[in-house]
């Protein structure tokens, strides 16, 4: 599984980024340009955990495990992770700007500074209760692990990314949000 963090990066850190032009510039960028520095104001990790917080807010469908199907042979493809929610909540995770052209086992997404303060003050109505509604709706049948010690793992860190962008939300940062092994 996938291990998630958030950074909210600076204007240099994004243009250096953008400026890549492979996926695998963008991974060592961010390994060795953003991941280096490790500025524990400036990221919250979200394990894996990141995967439930997604589904629950960008309100998945159930009983999908993954979000790239990889046996075509149904014919039918599923969508990508961000076709699913409405924004601002779906955005805090998979859905800001796809930088990764192959999302296979490496995620970068981009959540501009104007959305960060969006998604930063439609977290605040998400209480235990909700995420807990939201958890059960849109998790069902996505891993082994679903249940009620999952959710509590998953509400931990759900917190602290909630924090996390009430603490960065209106510094002109971009945010950032990476997955990888």
């Amino acid at each position: 599984m996938l291990l998630g963090v958030h950074f909210a990066i600076t204007d240099e850190q994004r243009q250096k980024l953008e400026a890549c032009k492979t996926d695998d510039e963008r991974k060592e960028c961010v390994q060795e340009e953003i991941e280096e520095e490790w500025d524990k104001a400036f990221l919250v990790e979200t394990d894996k955990a990141w995967d439930a917080i997604h589904r629950s807010l960008g309100e998945f469908p159930p009983n999908v495990q993954c979000f790239y199907e990889d046996d075509w042979s149904h014919g039918e493809k599923w969508a990508a992770p961000e076709d699913y929610g409405s924004p601002p909540l779906k955005l805090a995770v998979l859905g800001g700007k796809k930088l990764m052209d192959w999302e296979g086992n490496h995620f970068i997404r981009l959540i501009e500074p104007g959305e960060v303060s969006q998604i930063a003050a439609a977290l605040i109505d998400i209480d235990k209760a909700e995420l807990h509604r939201r958890y059960f709706k849109h998790c069902e049948g996505a891993w082994p692990e679903y249940g009620e010690e999952d959710f509590e793992y998953t509400w931990e860190y759900f917190q602290d990314m909630r924090k996390f962008f009430e603490r960065v939300a209106g510094g002109g940062r971009t945010v950032i949000f990476t997955a990888d092994q």
